[in-house]
């Protein structure tokens, strides 16, 4: 029996030095970090605990640190940890919370760890990382954002969650700010905008086998994303093969916007 013929491929290369994924124990973050690893990229795991390895690939190439991404002496927890960020060329910001509050009474609290960490922490960890992004080429950043960056989404409640949308469109500006600041460096800025993910942050409310009624005619792929999908999108923008791509969205959402 002859061997199976791989499918034609065009492969992502990747020619600068080590990336950082920030909410990478779990989920999308997770997912960014085992796709740039199996490219060879040695990639730090940052999140609030130490992400673990993946088993499949080697330890040396995934380091995992537990630090805050609000923390404003970011640079030194990482060195303190033993992945000092000098060879650092690719930045993925992928660190967020989402809690369902609906639209009334959202404390000044609850506003405020939102935008700290969905946006605030985006821009800390871009302001003290870009020294090292600027003596790297080729150099990039992507930033998770969100379809509610731009739409509002209140399929299954009619009762929307104001705090959490408005990080997502301030982080989908803080990329194009950041581009522009960033782009004579050589550093490209981007963001990737997830729509209906299969993560355990989707899975706390309800199941993610299948597409819910009130959503299945609303997104035309059928399916929610897995995570794959999304940090293959992030590879592509983190990419060589994206050289002259920056200040730019890339929605993920098989297509919910055309609906």
């Amino acid at each position: 029996m002859s061997a199976a013929v791989p499918p034609p491929g065009l492969p992502l290369t990747f020619s600068g030095g080590d990336a950082l994924v920030t909410g990478a124990a779990s989920g999308i973050g997770a997912a960014i970090a085992r796709t740039l690893v199996s490219a060879g990229v040695r990639t730090i795991g940052v999140d609030l605990r130490a992400p673990e390895p993946d088993p499949d690939h080697p330890a040396h190439l995934q380091p995992g640190v537990a630090v805050d991404v609000r923390d404003p002496d970011l640079t030194a927890r990482l060195t303190e940890a033993g992945s000092a960020p000098e060879n650092l060329a690719y930045l993925v910001n992928c660190a967020g919370v989402l809690d369902n509050t609906g639209f009334a009474g959202v404390g000044r609290e609850m506003w405020m760890r939102c935008l700290d960490i969905n946006l605030v922490g985006a821009y800390n960890t871009i302001d003290a990382l870009s020294p090292f992004l600027r003596n790297a080429s080729p150099a990039a950043v992507v930033n998770i954002t969100s379809i509610e960056a731009a739409r509002v989404i209140a399929l299954s409640s009619p009762d929307p969650t104001p705090q959490y949308a408005a990080s997502k469109a301030g982080l989908q500006m803080l990329t194009q700010t950041a581009a522009r600041a960033l782009a004579a460096d050589g550093v490209r800025v981007n963001s990737v905008s997830p729509g209906f993910v299969a993560t355990p942050m989707a899975a706390a409310h309800g199941d993610t086998t299948d597409l819910p009624p009130a959503l299945a005619p609303r997104v035309p792929a059928g399916r929610f994303a897995e995570p794959a999908d999304i940090a293959n999108a992030v590879a592509f923008l983190l990419s060589d093969q994206a050289g002259y791509i920056t200040g730019s969205d890339l929605r993920v959402d098989g297509g919910f916007q055309l609906t």
